[in-house]
């Protein structure tokens, strides 16, 4: 049994808060749950997450996929964790090194092409990240010029 992870940041208005994903891979019937609170917009990440998965010409797993967002009690909203949910589940899977993603944070929307598009709130994210001591981030490009402010 291999449990993926990633890192993310979620916002409350302008306060930051650390999300960890973890993405499970288990025997059963194909199935494609997320958990921890998604509103309707983050529940739409099954979605975005696999149609860009196949367009992309990776190979889904025709298993059942739990992705638990923790902690549970704080709500997330929103499409800038569809990043973070695809890089969890290429660790649950072995593609991406359990320990590669350590002490990283994974923001972004995806487009159903795969394509990755820019978030809001890129500066009180990027602070909360100096403050953490957080030194790597992986983001859309077009963010960057706002990133690079921090």
């Amino acid at each position: 049994m291999v449990i993926g992870n990633a890192l993310s940041v979620g916002l409350l208005g302008l306060k930051a808060f650390t999300i960890q994903l973890q993405a499970f891979i288990s025997s059963g019937l194909p199935g494609f749950s997320i958990i921890g609170l998604p509103d309707t917009s983050l529940s739409e990440a099954r979605e975005r997450v696999k149609s860009a998965y196949t367009s992309l010409r990776c190979e889904w797993p025709e298993t059942r996929l739990t992705v638990n967002l923790s902690p549970a009690s704080m709500p997330k909203s929103g499409a800038s964790y569809d990043l973070a949910i695809a890089a969890s589940i290429l660790s649950a899977r072995g593609i991406i090194p359990l320990n590669e993603l350590e002490n990283t944070i994974i923001l972004g929307e995806l487009n159903l092409d795969g394509s990755v598009l820019p978030i809001q709130g890129m500066l009180p994210i990027c602070l909360y990240a100096k403050q953490k001591n957080i030194t790597k981030m992986i983001i859309p490009y077009e963010n960057f010029s706002e990133a690079k402010l921090i």
